[in-house]
């Protein structure tokens, strides 16, 4: 072997050692369910592509002072289907105020959000549930959301950003805890709400 050869071997060797990160990272970019088994370690179910939105479009007669008060938090939807909240409703809303207590310094950057499909009178329950936002909306704006968000059943509950994407959802039986981890790590990452 020649000393050209030589040379254009070890130029490619070392040009070769510094695109290789650069393949790796593009690879591990493109491929992410390659890192820790494809798992998220988020406990709810990420809505992709989020949902760019305002509340006041899945509302039937927002208070105009209550809409503004959302406006810039984060915000908890609790979808209601079928215009009746019964134990298990009540049971989400019970630990959905739990949760709000649970983060503590952060309670003020969430507020909570009761989407009520029944025009007639609130239950009491509802009415005496501290800090819950009550919004009328119907069967039309529910289909809306349920082409945009897909499988959403009653008592699920949507996550909304301080900008109006809705971008995360939880099941009616959802761990509070694993809610509160998600909301922590998304605070702890968010500069507003």
């Amino acid at each position: 072997m020649d000393q050209v050869t030589k040379n254009r071997l070890k130029l490619i060797f070392i040009a070769g050692m510094f695109a290789l990160p650069v393949i790796s990272a593009w690879l591990i970019f493109n491929n992410p369910q390659w890192l820790e088994g494809g798992e998220t370690k988020n406990y709810g179910e990420l809505i992709k592509p989020v949902i760019t939105s305002d509340l006041t479009e899945y509302v039937l007669d927002g208070d105009e002072k209550a809409l503004s008060a959302l406006k810039g938090r984060w915000v908890l939807l609790h979808i209601d289907t079928d215009a009746q909240c019964l134990e298990l409703c009540e049971k989400t809303v019970h630990l959905i105020h739990q949760l709000h207590v649970l983060l503590n310094k952060d309670a003020k950057r969430l507020k909570r959000v009761y989407l009520n499909k029944s025009l007639a009178d609130i239950t009491p329950f509802l009415s005496q549930a501290p800090d819950l936002y009550m919004f009328h909306w119907n069967d039309q704006l529910l289909e809306e959301l349920k082409s945009k968000v897909g499988d959403l059943a009653d008592d699920d509950v949507l996550l909304m950003d301080p900008l109006g994407n809705i971008m995360m959802k939880y099941s009616k039986d959802a761990d509070p805890y694993g809610i509160q981890k998600d909301l922590k790590h998304l605070f702890k990452a968010s500069q507003i709400g």
